[in-house]
């Protein structure tokens, strides 16, 4: 098989600007990644495998072989990767839009999260817990790559659904009676919270802004995080893993 030697190569710069706009395609670093994306049932476009690595891929994981797939050199992952030892491998996915559905789970409803390491904070945190299905009102693409390195592969252990408008979840919410919750700087003390029985959501706002008005009108509970020595509130990420968590391990009314 040929190796692609030049990072010029019509295959690598599509690679590359895939990898910089990740919107119809995923790019993905890393074995672990690699598989967590095929067991989430995501399809490979292509696989990229430096030609050092090809022998031991083709010995542990043959079944990546069955797809498209093309050798290349060191220099030319090492264009492609971020990470100062990569393992070799990197792939392109097709990406997978879920329909929107009636949660089953608990879910996480995020307002306009805006950034990378906010998001993927949360969807780790989320895939720890019993909150599997998260709702993207306006947020930060999921599969940017600084969202999926902060994730830790979280997010291929979330059903995550794309909302277009705060219109568009609200209708959808009181058409169908969903139990909402949502964190803000005026709720109820969490450690003193009962929460309602499952499912039900947790609503969390914009890094900057909170929660949307009208989006705080559907909720039932307002909760929020004590603080102390002056502190107004944590970060969205933090704040929102602190109180699933909590969440998860507390009776319900």
């Amino acid at each position: 098989m040929e190796i692609i030697t030049s990072i010029k190569n019509p295959i690598i710069v599509k690679t590359l600007k895939i990898k910089k706009d990740c919107k119809n395609k995923i790019f993905l670093e890393g074995v672990k990644l690699i598989l967590d994306a095929l067991d989430y049932g995501l399809n490979i476009d292509y696989l990229l495998i430096c030609k050092d690595k090809e022998e031991f891929f083709k010995e542990k994981y043959p079944f990546l072989f069955k797809k498209t797939a093309y050798i290349i050199s060191n220099n030319v992952l090492n264009s492609l990767c971020d990470t100062n030892t990569p393992q070799g491998i990197v792939a392109i996915f097709d990406f997978k839009k879920f329909d929107i559905d009636i949660p089953k789970n608990n879910f996480i409803v995020l307002d306009n999260i805006q950034d990378p390491g906010n998001l993927g904070t949360i969807i780790r945190s989320a895939s720890g817990t019993s909150f599997k299905e998260l709702f993207l009102i306006n947020c930060v693409n999921p599969f940017n790559q600084k969202v999926i390195r902060s994730s830790m592969g979280g997010i291929f252990k979330e059903k995550i659904y794309f909302i277009n408008s705060i219109k568009d979840f609200i209708s959808f919410a009181t058409n169908n009676k969903l139990k909402l919750l949502v964190a803000t700087m005026e709720g109820s003390n969490i450690f003193e919270f009962s929460k309602p029985e499952s499912p039900f959501g947790l609503v969390v706002g914009n890094e900057g802004k909170g929660v949307s008005p009208e989006l705080k009108n559907i909720t039932t509970n307002k909760i929020s995080i004590p603080m102390k020595n002056g502190l107004e509130s944590l970060n969205a990420g933090v704040s929102c893993s602190i109180i699933i968590y909590c969440l998860d391990n507390m009776k319900s009314n």
